[in-house]
């Protein structure tokens, strides 16, 4: 399985515009992801005592590592095949993503040692999600979707920035007028996306409208940590750990920041 994803990564196309991402479609073999399929949990069957993170809309279920849903599922072989399979991906993925990491990484952090963790979510019919820019501690994502329902929305979209950017700051929870769609993906079974998350890697979510659940593992490589925006709380005042990147990021609007956390 880790040679077949290895293989499917290096004929990706990688975008550089408007940031740094490609697509894998057919991540891994169909009879590995049947597998996966048949053990994970659904929306009703994760319970609220297993919960790190319910939308306010009660459309999307987290399971943390640390969760006790989480460390029965890690003793499946299959679960844990997936963790396994992205951590000894990393070195295909780091080297895809070089050249950007090299311009927009602050230069200390170039060869810094990384982190790995995953998380795994479902959700259900009526899930939405705003453009929006993700943790600046993480140097990069992995979105893999084992399971969805193609047909009836929940697109990935892809944004652009209108025009020319007047100062280095950029907005996490940034206005639609600002915008502009640069490609929308269908996310079908086995569907992944990887993003180097650079200050301006808007991406959202349309409405997902399908009957069966979508299920997804957000992995992601993380800077080391000094502490700053790591909690939960430290992250609710806005600390974004902005040193990693050589462009930096704010919340210049809290009641897109209300209405994104809403959803």
């Amino acid at each position: 399985m880790l040679t077949y994803a290895k293989k499917k990564i290096k004929q990706s196309k990688l975008y550089e515009q408007p940031f740094p991402f490609f697509v894998v479609e057919d991540l891994i073999p169909k009879k590995e992801l049947d597998k996966i399929n048949k053990i994970l949990p659904s929306f009703n069957e994760i319970t609220e005592k297993d919960i790190y993170f319910q939308s306010a809309s009660q459309t999307k279920k987290t399971l943390l590592p640390s969760s006790n849903r989480y460390k029965i599922l890690n003793k499946n072989k299959n679960f844990k095949k997936i963790n396994s399979i992205f951590k000894s991906l990393k070195p295909a993925i780091i080297s895809k993503f070089k050249k950007s990491i090299k311009e927009h990484v602050a230069k200390k952090f170039h060869n810094t040692k990384l982190s790995y963790h995953s998380t795994y979510s479902v959700m259900r019919r009526g899930y939405i999600k705003s453009a929006h820019i993700d943790r600046r501690d993480h140097l990069l994502h992995i979105l893999f979707y084992p399971s969805s329902d193609s047909s009836k929305g929940g697109n990935i979209q892809i944004m652009k920035l209108k025009g020319k950017k007047k100062n280095n700051s950029f907005d996490i929870f940034p206005s639609k007028k600002n915008l502009k769609m640069f490609k929308s993906y269908k996310v079908k079974n086995n569907f992944c996306l990887f993003t180097l998350n650079v200050p301006w890697s808007y991406h959202s979510v349309s409405k997902y409208n399908g009957k069966k659940d979508r299920k997804f593992f957000y992995s992601v490589y993380d800077f080391p940590s000094n502490g700053t925006g790591k909690s939960l709380k430290n992250r609710k005042k806005g600390n974004n750990q902005n040193e990693f990147w050589n462009s930096k990021v704010s919340v210049m609007s809290s009641n897109r920041k209300k209405k994104f956390f809403s959803e």
